[in-house]
C-alpha cells in the first residue's frame, strides 16, 4: 500500500488525501469521536482544506491539545455568544482558524456547548469539531455524558487507534475498559481483536452513540505506520456493519492506506461526494 494509490472498495476513485477519502466538502460539519486519531485528523483536514482554499474552522465541544508536529491555524478566543461573529471575521482574514473559549490545565484548549458550535455551520466552510475524549487511549467506550456531538453535524467520524488490536482489554490501552468489555463481549485482560473492536464500534451504546439523524457515519482506523491485517479486517467489519466510509490512514501524516465505501446511509439525501 502507498499513500498515492490507496486500496479502494467502491465505484469511484478517491485520491490519497483525507478530505477525498472521507468525501468532506464545504458545508460539512464533521464531528470526531472515539479513540486515537481525533485531533490529528481534524488538524490535518484543516490543513488540506486551507491548501484548497476552503475556509475551515477547528473547535471542540470538550477540550483538546495540539498534536505534536502539526501546525495549528491561528487561535481565536471567543465567548459563546460571540462565537459565530468572531468566526466569520476571523475566516475573512485567515483561511483556517482554531476557535476556543479559553485554556485549562496543562494548556489544554477549551471549547463550546454544542448549540453554540451549531451556529458555525455555513455553506462555504468546513467546520471540524472534536466531540469526545479518550485520555490518549486508542480505543474507548463512551460514558453516559459522551460523546458531545452538535446536532448540526453532517458527518461523524468514529476513530480507533489500530495499536489496540491484539492488546489486552485494560486501562493501558482502553479508555473505560469496564464499559467497553461488555459491549465487546470480552473479559478484562482478554485481547482486543478486530471482531471485538467492531462489536463496540457498531453498538448503539458504543460507536453509534449520539450520532444525529441524517449524519453520515464514518470511521477512521488510525495506524502509526503500515497497517496490519487486523486493521484491514476491522475496516471490513465496519463497512459491512453500515458505516458509509471507512478509512484506514495514518492521520498525523495524512497518509491514506485504504478507503471503503458502502453501507446504510442515515438519510436518503446524504451526499457521498
Amino acid at each position: 500500500m502507498t499513500a498515492s494509490r490507496p486500496r479502494l472498495t467502491g465505484h469511484r476513485r478517491i485520491e490519497g488525501m483525507l478530505l477525498d477519502a472521507f468525501g468532506f466538502a464545504p458545508g460539512d460539519m464533521v464531528a470526531a469521536v472515539g479513540g486515537g486519531g481525533k485531533t490529528s485528523l481534524l488538524f490535518r483536514l484543516a490543513l488540506e482544506a486551507r491548501e484548497r482554499g476552503i475556509p475551515a474552522a477547528v473547535t471542540t465541544t470538550v477540550k483538546f491539545t495540539q498534536p505534536a508536529g502539526l501546525p495549528m491555524p491561528p487561535v481565536v478566543t471567543a465567548e459563546s455568544g460571540e462565537l459565530a461573529a468572531r468566526a466569520a471575521s476571523a475566516l475573512a482574514e485567515h483561511d483556517a482558524v482554531t476557535l476556543i473559549s479559553g485554556r485549562g490545565e496543562r494548556g489544554r484548549m477549551l471549547g463550546f456547548a454544542p448549540d453554540a458550535v451549531d451556529l458555525l455551520a455555513g455553506p462555504g466552510r468546513l467546520v471540524l469539531v472534536e466531540a469526545d475524549g479518550s485520555a490518549h487511549r486508542p480505543f474507548k467506550a463512551p460514558a453516559a455524558h459522551e460523546p458531545v456531538i452538535p446536532a448540526g453535524a453532517t458527518a461523524v467520524v468514529v476513530c480507533v487507534g489500530a495499536a489496540v488490536l491484539g492488546q489486552p482489554l485494560d486501562a493501558r490501552w482502553v479508555h473505560r475498559p469496564e464499559l467497553a468489555g461488555p459491549l465487546a463481549g470480552l473479559h478484562p485482560g482478554a485481547p482486543v481483536d478486530a471482531e471485538a473492536a467492531a462489536r463496540v464500534l457498531l453498538h448503539p451504546a458504543g460507536g453509534r452513540k449520539g450520532v444525529p439523524a441524517g449524519a453520515r457515519l464514518c470511521a477512521l482506523v488510525n495506524t502509526p505506520g503500515a497497517p496490519s491485517a487486523a486493521a484491514f479486517a476491522l475496516a471490513e467489519r465496519l463497512q459491512a456493519g453500515g458505516y458509509v466510509r471507512v478509512v484506514v490512514a495514518t492521520a498525523h501524516a495524512g497518509i491514506v492506506h485504504e478507503v471503503r465505501q458502502g453501507g446504510v446511509v442515515s438519510a436518503p439525501s446524504a451526499d457521498y461526494r
